[in-house]
């Protein structure tokens, strides 16, 4: 199982992550810029995530390819690879800002976002160790 494309979206949303933290002096609109390109790649990062849990459930660990993100997140949690309450609170708020990108629910997943970088590190982390890709990079 290759997680390359989870390593590549974790470093995205790393650096974006950096430039929402340094964009307190940017103007209105360029401020305002970064925190829409920051929720879009929060919103691919849990989406990548969850897909990935899932393709790691379902080819190492022998779990059905019928799995929502729910499911997949609490059997993650059950395995010991991520916190699932606190993954399970990362795909609320993705899913109240899906079609709804009003200020108070953008800046709620804002606030969660470092949180959120931190976790999806250790899950790749955990998921890395699990496949014994020991020599693959850290975001």
């Amino acid at each position: 199982m290759n997680l390359n494309q989870f390593y590549d979206v974790l470093s995205r949303l790393g650096d974006m992550l950096a430039q929402y933290e340094q964009a307190v002096n940017l103007p209105p609109l360029m401020r305002e810029a970064v925190q829409e390109s920051l929720l879009q790649r929060f919103e691919y990062t849990l989406e990548t995530s969850w897909k990935s849990a899932k393709r790691y459930l379902v080819e190492q660990e022998g779990y059905s390819q019928e799995m929502g993100p729910k499911t997949v997140l609490r059997l993650c949690g059950e395995l010991g690879l991520l916190d699932a309450e606190n993954w399970l609170l990362y795909l609320q708020a993705r899913q109240d800002i899906a079609h709804d990108y009003s200020s108070e629910k953008a800046k709620a997943v804002l606030d969660l976002a470092t949180n959120f970088y931190t976790d999806a590190r250790r899950f790749y982390a955990a998921l890395n160790a699990k496949l014994s890709h020991d020599d693959v990079e850290q975001p």
